[in-house]
């Protein structure tokens, strides 16, 4: 029997933009020729021209720099967390190029994308990457996120009552069921799969939003990293003296950004600038949400900007 999924209730969501025939019309307007000091005649058949490729559906980045979009699916952290991710990230984007950054909420629907996606670029986890190597996903990582010049991290299991046996507890976790269960598996690697199946889980926002459903008595048990766990001491000490850590994770891999082995120049930019991000606020910002401080280089053919070498 699966463990009983409980979600706090929240009030986010994301729109996904498509274009329409009244962006058509104003991409239309852009391109008049009226200002083009040309006979009459040629002004025509340009006009027709640029018109006829909007009209089929022809994006704006044909016509000038080409855009890309970069894909972003974490089952570590809670999905309710995207709409903000979007946001931050679309804004330094945007400083850099016609990139735009688009979560995925999905498993399924990020593992087409990567399947079938060629043009694009894709932020995951480090486990979900290990899957996907087992289906021989033709992808290759160029860059892993960075905390304080370490590529790892733990989980902890933290509890107020140490007598609470695994299968009984309520478990609050930012992360999905399946990654929460591996965490699970590492810290009672005796324990058979069935019995880490029969844990409740609580589903919140952030790892601190874990720790504090214990102390409320909202949750017996917290996956954290070491990290919320020092934020908790310093901003709820009390509550912190009151928890105790029954065990944690072998040293998890951070953030992968991968992408399909053909080049492009449009993939060595938007590798750049997620490479870049920590040189600037904007950047720092987006990063310090997905609980980074930068990116390091995996690919010997690439500099240190991230992009492929001559």
């Amino acid at each position: 029997m699966k463990g009983l999924l409980i979600q706090l209730p929240t009030e986010i969501a994301y729109n996904h933009y498509i274009i329409d025939h009244k962006t058509i019309i104003r991409r239309a307007k852009l391109f008049s020729t009226r200002t083009l000091k040309l006979n009459s005649p040629l002004r025509k058949v340009i006009r027709i021209a640029l018109l006829t490729l909007l009209i089929l559906g022809v994006p704006s980045a044909a016509l000038s720099q080409q855009s890309l979009t970069i894909y972003f699916y974490n089952p570590e952290i809670n999905t309710t967390r995207n709409v903000v991710l979007k946001t931050v990230f679309d804004q330094y984007l945007k400083e850099k190029g016609k990139f735009q950054f688009q979560p995925v909420d999905s498993r399924d629907t990020i593992e087409g994308l990567i399947q079938n996606d060629k043009n694009a670029i894709f932020i995951i986890s480090n486990w979900h990457f290990d899957q996907l190597k087992e289906q021989s996903a033709p992808t290759n990582p160029v860059l892993r996120g960075v905390k304080n010049g370490s590529d790892t991290y733990r989980k902890f299991l933290v509890v107020k009552n140490t007598n609470t046996p695994p299968e009984t507890m309520t478990i609050a976790t930012s992360g999905s069921v399946p990654f929460s269960q591996s965490i699970l598996a590492d810290i009672y690697p005796n324990h058979t799969p069935k019995q880490l199946d029969k844990p409740k889980f609580l589903l919140v926002p952030k790892d601190i939003d874990a720790l504090m459903a214990v102390g409320f008595g909202l949750a017996d048990a917290a996956l954290a990293s070491e990290l919320s766990l020092e934020t908790l001491s310093t901003l709820y000490k009390a509550q912190h003296q009151q928890l105790h850590i029954l065990g944690n994770s072998r040293p998890l891999k951070r953030l992968l950004v991968i992408h399909h082995k053909a080049e492009s120049s449009v993939k060595a930019d938007a590798i750049a600038a997620l490479n870049d991000m920590s040189k600037s606020n904007k950047g720092l910002q987006a990063l310090h949400i997905l609980g980074l401080n930068g990116w390091q280089s995996l690919d010997e053919k690439r500099d240190i900007k991230g992009r492929p070498t001559q």
